[in-house]
């Protein structure tokens, strides 16, 4: 009787894991393309920065470093800005 319960018991514990691993998986795959879309986004910010400073530097015909001060970058704005700019 006891093998009985302890067999019952332990196809119990093998559905409740693949139940899990099943969840894990599926918000792991939202996870996923949430990342995916936010990665998208920042790109996307990061080009209208850059092209916002090389407007700026042909406008006022300055340098990067100061077409991001113009602009009012932060310091690590700026760190992500300027490499496309020089």
């Amino acid at each position: 009787m006891s093998s009985v319960i302890a067999h019952i018991e332990e196809r119990g514990r093998r559905e409740g894991i693949l139940e899990a691993e099943k969840q894990f998986m599926a918000e792991k795959k939202i996870w996923d393309l949430e990342k995916k879309d936010l990665t998208q986004e920042t790109g996307e910010m990061l080009s209208t920065l850059v092209i916002l400073a090389q407007k700026t530097m042909i406008e006022l015909g300055c340098s990067a470093q100061n077409a991001c001060a113009q602009l009012g970058y932060s310091a690590s704005i700026s760190q992500k800005v300027l490499p496309f700019l020089n």
